[in-house]
């Protein structure tokens, strides 16, 4: 019978465990683009209403929307792609693009997308602070129709602060990603919290919300990690 491999236990204990810092984003990109299609419908729905009153509007927000979905198009070749030695210049190459969408068509919903996704291309290509600035940026935009989509500059903006080592920034937008998901638990926001905390330290506030996290997303895969967390850090007492 064919042994069973068992991971060294001290390897969990890490608090950028299960997943690298790395597939952490590419998973969040991963997730994201399963999520392009309907959020690109959303968008085409609106516009096509636009355009039924054949306004000067119009014209815009068609032409934003078509720049738009080819700079998405360049984005999700580049998280598909195998050959990570490409990944870099394909990033680059969807950044310009949604660079290109802000500055033509500012005004309009796609544009303002466009900073979203150019923040998520400027992490992987680790400009974390073009990052910060596009993920700010678009924060103060995401207004209206575009309020569903807060979370992710949250988030965006919690992955990069943790990228730089500033993990008590990390955890204030991780807890703003939280509160803006209180009606679903909190997902993925909960954990990101609790490890950036303990990343930064805080063991105790760290206990809490891996607890938290637990009682809120009792059949998420990443329960078993959760658990192993509350139960060394949340063990000790502090004195």
């Amino acid at each position: 019978m064919a042994k069973i491999k068992v991971k060294p236990k001290k390897n969990l204990f890490d608090a950028e465990n299960p997943v690298t810092m790395w597939e952490t984003i590419r998973g969040y990109f991963e997730q994201n683009a399963r999520q392009i299609g309907a959020i690109t419908l959303a968008v085409v729905v609106v516009a096509a209403a636009v355009l039924v009153y054949g306004s000067m509007k119009a014209s815009s927000e068609r032409e934003s929307l078509n720049m738009f979905y080819i700079a998405m198009s360049t984005m999700i070749a580049s998280v598909d792609s195998k050959d990570g030695t490409a990944k870099p210049a394909v990033y680059e190459k969807a950044l310009a693009l949604f660079k290109e969408v802000k500055e033509k068509h500012g005004g309009t919903t796609p544009g303002a997308m466009s900073l979203l996704y150019a923040g998520n291309c400027a992490y992987s290509l680790k400009k974390y602070d073009d990052a910060m600035g596009y993920y700010k940026e678009f924060l103060d935009t995401a207004h209206g129709t575009l309020q569903y989509l807060r979370s992710a500059g949250y988030e965006g903006m919690g992955y990069t602060c943790e990228a730089k080592g500033e993990f008590k920034q990390a955890a204030e937008w991780f807890e703003k990603q939280k509160n803006e998901l209180q009606a679903e638990g909190g997902g993925a926001a909960v954990l990101n919290l609790a490890r950036v905390l303990e990343l930064g330290g805080e063991k105790q506030k760290a206990c809490e919300q891996y607890k938290e996290f637990l009682e809120k997303n009792p059949l998420s895969g990443q329960k078993q990690f959760a658990m192993i967390k509350a139960d060394s850090l949340c063990a000790k007492k502090v004195k």
